[in-house]
């Protein structure tokens, strides 16, 4: 199924419906990285994911870190005041 087909279903959800179908795709997610979320039955389940979070290290790219990327939006910016004076 494609995606643009799911949309329409996941918008009639209902608020509590459709935080359990995050909560089911940040398992199905972790779990396709190798991380194990599931929460331990003997934990409560409220607080279990959020620990379990808290202790998932994770990795977020910037364009700040990449000098390649920090000179592309520079020229695009440089682009963009040439064509505003122009």
């Amino acid at each position: 199924m494609l995606l643009s087909e799911l949309l329409p279903t996941v918008n009639r959800l209902s608020h509590q419906d459709k935080l359990r179908l995050i909560h089911f795709l940040l398992l199905a997610v972790a779990k396709e990285e190798g991380c194990n979320l599931e929460p331990d039955r003997e934990v409560d389940p409220v607080n279990a994911l959020i620990q379990q979070l808290a202790s998932t290290e994770a990795v977020v790219w910037s364009p700040q870190a990449d000098s390649r990327a920090v000179q592309a939006l520079s020229d695009l910016l440089d682009a963009a005041k040439a064509e505003s004076n122009a």
